[in-house]
């Protein structure tokens, strides 16, 4: 049976799919329990469907927003800084008539 490659020897995209993996499962988990928390407090502190559902949207979000903010500075940490591209200089620039 071949040997597991020691962590030294893996390759970097196997860091990015393991990030990837825990703000799926992140993002899932606390969207899931975000959406239970407002639905929750729909059911006791609201009458209307209406606002039951904004409450219900409102827990959803959080649980986007939180997981958004969390992995965003764990994902900068593995992905590669990209920049735009730049125009090409000219020598000409600034031309007077």
């Amino acid at each position: 049976m071949p040997e597991k490659p020691s962590p030294s020897q893996r390759p970097h995209e196997f860091y990015i799919d393991a990030k990837w993996d825990k703000v799926i499962d992140t993002g899932l988990r606390r969207t899931v329990y975000g959406a239970a928390a407002g639905g929750l407090a729909a059911l006791v502190l609201f009458r209307g469907s209406g606002a039951r559902l904004a409450s219900l949207t409102f827990g959803a979000g959080w649980g986007m927003g939180s997981t958004y903010s969390d992995s965003r500075e764990e994902l900068n940490a593995v992905l590669p800084k990209l920049q735009p591209p730049q125009p090409p200089q000219s020598d000409s620039q600034h031309q007077d008539h």
